[in-house]
């Protein structure tokens, strides 16, 4: 199923933000629309490795793909991460994210049980469906996707339209 690619960014310095943004770019296509930076108050998972404060955003690419792609999409979001680490610490988390009209979708190595196997260590999760009008979340979806349901919606848009373009 074709699928716009999104990313999920979190880093703590901008400068190494920037050089992994400029690579994504050279493979996924140009950014086309992203959410503010926010903080992450409400995880400490990423801070031992990558420090504090961090910042995160969501950001939409033009790169249109089948969902069957996500597994290593994700391996090269991995590549990407190690290329750029310092000190042996992330410097970047990235996530791919994939959106259709119905359902948006992310891959991770970290295993949950509502995770679905996609590759070895790689995992894949809904983390939104589009239901009445609007994305809306599971009992697992994670704060910042809930909390940012109409960037969500509005990329849904944007795809539809880029979908009947090309």
């Amino acid at each position: 199923m074709r699928s716009l690619l999104l990313f999920a960014l979190m880093w703590k310095n901008e400068e190494n933000l920037k050089i992994v943004e400029n690579h994504l770019q050279k493979f996924y296509g140009k950014f086309i629309k992203e959410t503010n930076p926010f903080k992450l108050p409400y995880s400490k998972y990423y801070i031992k490795e990558m420090g504090s404060p961090l910042y995160k955003k969501f950001v939409a690419t033009d790169y249109i793909t089948e969902q069957t792609n996500l597994a290593n999409i994700k391996k090269h979001c991995m590549f990407i991460e190690d290329k750029y680490r310092n000190q042996g610490k992330r410097t970047v988390n990235i996530d791919p994210i994939l959106l259709d009209m119905e359902k948006v979708l992310v891959a991770t190595k970290k295993y949950r049980g509502n995770r679905i196997q996609i590759d070895k260590d790689l995992y894949l999760e809904i983390e939104l469906w589009f239901h009445n009008g609007s994305f809306q979340p599971f009992l697992w979806t994670y704060l910042d996707y809930k909390e940012n349901i109409p960037f969500f919606n509005e990329i849904r848009k944007t795809f539809k339209n880029l979908n009947k373009t090309s």
